[in-house]
């Protein structure tokens, strides 16, 4: 067991993309399962119309992850990374 294993980092991530990227993002997100990702929501904002996806990661999200996907993809409008150690209250019982 690793030092760290007791308190390893949880993170809730939001995306926001373009509509019509929605279907894609959702393909390739989903790739990212072995790394710990999960897709709790997804769907398309009220006022805006522009499509969003409310990820919970069981791991640290990988700076790959961060550096191609969200910061490097055209079709994502914006994002925000909530990151803990504690996240009960988030994810799968």
């Amino acid at each position: 067991m690793s030092s760290n294993e007791g308190s390893s980092m949880n993170a809730v991530l939001l995306v926001l993309c373009e509509r019509r990227e929605l279907n894609a993002l959702l393909d390739t997100f989903g790739d990212w399962k072995v790394e710990g990702a999960q897709i709790l929501l997804h769907g398309v904002t009220n006022k805006a119309k522009d499509g969003f996806v409310l990820m919970h990661w069981s791991k640290p999200i990988p700076e790959g992850f961060k550096q191609k996907q969200l910061q490097g993809d055209k079709g994502i409008l914006d994002f925000l990374v909530y990151e803990c150690t504690d996240l009960r209250h988030v994810g799968p019982a």
